[in-house]
Formats: C-alpha cells, sequence, structure tokens
C-alpha cells in the first residue's frame, strides 16, 4: 500500500518555509552541440575537469511497467508526522558540529554523525541551501520503504538561520567510498554483495517512481549501504513531485502516463544525467533509468565515469569501454581487481548488459526500474531488448559510428591513459 499524504508540525516557526525554486544564482544553463556518438556530451564535460561534486539541476517525471508489483511501504510513525528538534538537541549530538563529527559533504550540505539524548546514532545534515529542505521534509513523510534512508526528523530555526534533517546513521557510508577505495579500513566488495546493492538500488528507486517522484541525482554518493549492506537511496534534496509539476509543458504521453515528459532547470550531477536532460532539459522517469545504468557500471568496475582508459590507442570513457569489451568477449578486462572471491561471469554479463540498456541515448529505449528489478532477480529476461541494441551498435558501426574501427579487433590492451601509463582497473 502506498500513502500519498504528508503532513508536518511546525512548532516554533510559521509553516511557510517553501522556496518555490532555488536562487538564481545557482542555475545553470548548458548549450552543448548534439553528436551522434553515444557518449560525446560526456566527453564534452570531462575535458573541461568536471569533478563528481559539481552539481547542477535536472527534472523529473514518472514511471510504471506491466508487471507492476506493490511497493514494500508503510504508513510513518504518528500519522506521517516527523519530529521536530530543536537547534541544540542537534549542537548536543555532535558535540556543537565539531569537524571530527563531520561524515560527508556535498553541494548543499555537510553530514556529521551524531548521538541523541535517547542513545540513538543518527546523520545529521546541516542544510546550506535551505530550498532542498522542502523535498527531503515532504518525501520523509510520505511513505517508508526499506530501500529508502527514512528522515528521522528535522531542525528548522528561524532564530539562528539553520536549517537540518536527521537520519539513522548508515554504518558502511556510501556506496562510493567502497568503490573509490577512499578508506583503508573498508574491505573490498564480493560479487553477491554487489548483486544485493544493485537490486537494492533499483527496488528503491522503483518504489519512488510508483509515488510519481523522480529523484534527479542517482549516483554511488547517494546510495547508502546499512549494517547488512543493504542498499538504501538518500539525499532527496533534487527530487521532483510530477503531481505538483503537471503545469509544466508535456511534449508527449499523458500528464498522468508514465511516459509524460515535463520541463525544468538543469540538476544533478555531470556524467550521470542523462543526454535528453543536458540537450532539451526534457525530464521523466527514464532520467533516473540513465543514472542507474551509469552506476551499475561502476559498481561492476570500480571505475569512475569521469576516467578514461586507453584501448589500444583511443581514449573511451566507461560506457563506451564495456560496449567494446562485452562485444569482444573481453569484459574480464573491465571487472573490478579487487573484488575478492570471484564472481558469476553470466550474472556479471547480465548485469553489464542492463546497464547499457539503462544508459541508452534514447529515453524510450530504455527499461523502466520495475523491469530492471525483475530482471536482476531473474524474474523476466530482457533478450530481445538486448538483441535490438546489439543490431543498433552494429549498425552504428557499419556507419562509422563510436565503435568503428575497433569491433574487429582481437587483442585488447588497456590502460587509464593513452601516454602509456598502465593502471589497474580497480576502485580510484
Amino acid at each position: 500500500m502506498v500513502f500519498k499524504f504528508y503532513s508536518v508540525v511546525l512548532t516554533e516557526d510559521p509553516p511557510n518555509f517553501e522556496p518555490q525554486s532555488p536562487p538564481a544564482s545557482r542555475t545553470s544553463k548548458i548549450c552543448l552541440p548534439l553528436t551522434p556518438a553515444g557518449c560525446s556530451f560526456i566527453k564534452a564535460v570531462t575535458s573541461r575537469q568536471v569533478t563528481a561534486g559539481a552539481s547542477l539541476r535536472l527534472a523529473n517525471s514518472a514511471s510504471k511497467f506491466g508487471c507492476w508489483r506493490p511497493s514494500e511501504s508503510l504508513q510513518c510513525p504518528e500519522e506521517g508526522r516527523l519530529k521536530r528538534f530543536t537547534f541544540r538537541e542537534l549542537k548536543v549530538a555532535t558535540n556543537n558540529f565539531s569537524e571530527t563529527k563531520k561524515v560527508g559533504q556535498g553541494g548543499f550540505s555537510c553530514v556529521y554523525e551524531g548521538v541523541l539524548g535517547d542513545g540513538s546514532r543518527v546523520a545529521i545534515k546541516r542544510l546550506t541551501d535551505r530550498w532542498t529542505f522542502p523535498a527531503e521534509v515532504k518525501l520523509g513523510t510520505m511513505s517508508w520503504h526499506r530501500n529508502l534512508v527514512p528522515v528521522h526528523g528535522f531542525c528548522r530555526s528561524s532564530k539562528h538561520g539553520e536549517y537540518a534533517l536527521v537520519y539513522p546513521f548508515m554504518v558502511n557510508g556510501s556506496l562510493d567510498s567502497f568503490l573509490r577505495g577512499q578508506s583503508t579500513e573498508k574491505s573490498p566488495l564480493d560479487w553477491p554483495t554487489r548483486k544485493k546493492i544493485a537490486i537494492g538500488a533499483a527496488r528503491g528507486i522503483s518504489h519512488l517512481h510508483d509515488l510519481r517522484i523522480i529523484h534527479r541525482d542517482i549516483k554511488p554518493l547517494n546510495i547508502l549501504l546499512d549494517e547488512d549492506f543493504e542498499a538504501r537511496i538518500g539525499d532527496f534534496g533534487l527530487a521532483l513531485f510530477m503531481d505538483e509539476h503537471k503545469e509544466k509543458a508535456v511534449f508527449e504521453g499523458e500528464p498522468n502516463g508514465e511516459d509524460a515528459y515535463f520541463t525544468d532547470g538543469i540538476m544533478g550531477t555531470f556524467g550521470y544525467i542523462d543526454p535528453e536532460t543536458v540537450f532539451c532539459s526534457r525530464y521523466s522517469v527514464k532520467s533516473d533509468v540513465y543514472g542507474f545504468g551509469v552506476t551499475l557500471l561502476e559498481l561492476i568496475s570500480g571505475r569512475s565515469i569521469y576516467k578514461t582508459a586507453c584501448l589500444n590507442g583511443d581514449e573511451l570513457l566507461l560506457l563506451e569501454l564495456a560496449r567494446a569489451l562485452l562485444k569482444n568477449e573481453q569484459l574480464e578486462t573491465i571487472i573490478d581487481t579487487n573484488m575478492p572471491g570471484g564472481y558469476n561471469e553470466c550474472e556479471v554479463v547480465r548485469t553489464v548488459r542492463l546497464a547499457l540498456l539503462c544508459a541508452q541515448l534514447d529515453p524510450k529505449k530504455r527499461p523502466y526500474m520495475a523491469e530492471a528489478v525483475l530482471f536482476l532477480e531473474g524474474i523476466i529476461s530482457l533478450e530481445k531488448r538486448w538483441e535490438k541494441y546489439d543490431q543498433d551498435e552494429l549498425e552504428k558501426s557499419v556507419r562509422g559510428g563510436e565503435l568503428s574501427g575497433l569491433t574487429n579487433l582481437s587483442t585488447w590492451s588497456v590502460s587509464t591513459s593513452c601516454s602509456g601509463e598502465d593502471e589497474s582497473p580497480g576502485p580510484r
């Protein structure tokens, strides 16, 4: 059962806290030439040395699939109301927001580890831009799901000019911290764990789409892991609620349909933003699907979407590299070398195929997230979709597309730089 209501009890401040749009100085317009190459728009960004922390604004839509199954959702306690914390409580919990308590920092917030008065361990997100606050609070009151980070409560203090959100502490941090090798204390993820994370993340995103919500910033940094390595989608500040954006231009489909498109300012993170968002400012649930596809490839390879690899003299980004290696049955070259215990080759191939299907240029050809869940669980097959994808790529190659000149190679030499500096394809 899905509950589509929310209510927030504000006792300290008036309820009109919702800014309608991000500050004008924070909104960017992007004008890039559209080329036929599948990853050219990412290359244009990478050549300008855009990092993973660089955020842009995007927008969303909704999704549904014929084999839809009810999502695992529960009504929040206290009839959907969140607990309100005082700023003093949060200062005490974090030792006055000590630097030693800081566990993360993003474009709009700093995250601190804290301990509340009842002894519970929490993560406290202290916002630097309050315009993301309403979406986080609203989503936290709508529904609980095992693959979404629940919101315990919030703090809004007009006296101190503070906006903060309180979440349960995820002891294993973000997926990004495992893939990038940021901590020597964290062991590399084995294949069963990576598969579990992929399924959990897909379920969480699919549930958001069931609620007619688009996340708009799916990436490893926003996939958190609990003590059992259950994936939890977090950071909902950029979320777009479809039912509130019906007045936006609809380019295709019915406003309430699964294929509805909307326009909005560009938001998200370079590399995980889909092409129709970058070039046309058109948003649908398929925008999240694209980000999930890129994230899947990073999960398997340990490589960053921003890193290029040299393949027999050609510099390729992750999407191009995966396509080329899969086509030549040399996929083991891209597998994370730090992955312990081996892996199921058939499952890895299927997962890479799903990732490439999700990251197609044409949003109509991408599967819905509900389909991705059923595929990862082994319930349905996407073989016909893959055959069509394979045929399309072959036609591109014949026409002199992006893989032209690469498809007939029988041996492969992969490094991270065409200058000859070799580096293993493990976590960066």
